[in-house]
């Protein structure tokens, strides 16, 4: 019987959960935020007539964009450190602050837009989306961006 076990939680952990995406709340109690990152959100270059306004980030791998609509996609790299499965979110926050995004003053909630569940010490590519509640006024004077990201398990 303990010899089977290493393999039975091997086999558990080989699952992955697809790229849903997720509403704002968390998903259980238990889920807590493993990390942070705050980065300048900048005008995007034009790419033709009547396309919407849009800002961008990036920070070494991870990096996105927000329109005026509220519109928003994020890329970013989530490393898994443990052997047993967990499940990761990663969502943004848009905010004013200074030119370095200190002292910010966050002005829409984090909203997620991923889900997998990783294991094995396995990093992986989170890419998804949404769909911010804002204001044109509330992109305009956004000039942060928090990515965000969080687990439910042992993380």
């Amino acid at each position: 019987m303990w010899k089977l076990l290493p393999v039975l939680l091997l086999a558990s952990c080989a699952a992955r959960e697809s790229n849903d995406s997720v509403s704002q709340a968390p998903r259980s109690d238990s889920s807590r935020i493993v990390s942070t990152l705050d980065v300048p959100l900048l005008p995007a270059p034009s790419t033709g007539a009547r396309q919407p306004a849009t800002k961008a980030f990036q920070a070494g791998e991870t990096r996105g964009r927000v329109d005026d609509s509220g519109a928003w996609s994020l890329r970013a790299a989530v490393t898994h450190t443990r052997l047993r499965c967990a499940t990761y979110e990663t969502g943004i926050q848009l905010g004013r602050g200074n030119a370095d995004c200190s002292n910010v003053r966050w002005v829409s909630p984090v909203q997620f837009g991923t889900r997998q569940t990783q294991c094995n010490k396995a990093t992986l590519i989170h890419a998804g989306g949404g769909d911010l509640a804002i204001t044109n006024d509330t992109f305009e004077a956004s000039n942060c961006v928090r990515v965000v990201t969080q687990c439910d398990g042992p993380c």
